[in-house]
């Protein structure tokens, strides 16, 4: 039977499987949280708006999801729909990388690295090399 509910919303439009992912999303399943969370931010099937995305997102995340743990890092490394904030981005690319997450480990790594500014007042991660 779940093979076949499954098999069934693979064919909807953007709008209606928005609506099953608010579904789904509602009883707490992390998975679908996290995928409304991508649709609120690209605003397929449903308006676009960070601060909602940032909701799910979340609730996905305190479920132990790796995958939402990595992103909501990035919500906050970007500042997407809440304040930016890289301890809190750390946090939860930590959690992340210690469920094998391969990409958060390279964001904390990337974090980790001293930050310089090059001659535009940027900021770069790169270490300038001696002269």
């Amino acid at each position: 039977m779940p093979d076949e509910l499954n098999a069934q919303k693979a064919f909807l439009t953007w709008a209606k499987s928005a609506a099953v992912l608010q579904t789904d999303a509602s009883q707490g399943i992390a998975r679908a949280q996290r995928l409304l969370a991508m649709r609120y931010l690209r605003g397929r099937g449903v308006p676009e708006d960070q601060a909602i995305a940032f909701y799910w997102m979340q609730l996905a995340a305190q479920q132990h999801f790796s995958l939402a743990q990595r992103s909501l890092g990035e919500l906050y490394e970007n500042g997407s729909g809440i304040t930016l904030d890289i301890t809190q981005a750390s946090h939860w690319y930590r959690l992340a990388a210690l469920q094998g997450d391969s990409i958060a480990q390279e964001h904390l790594q990337r974090l980790a690295q001293p930050k310089r500014h090059d001659e535009k007042g940027s900021q770069s991660t790169q270490q300038e090399k001696p002269t």
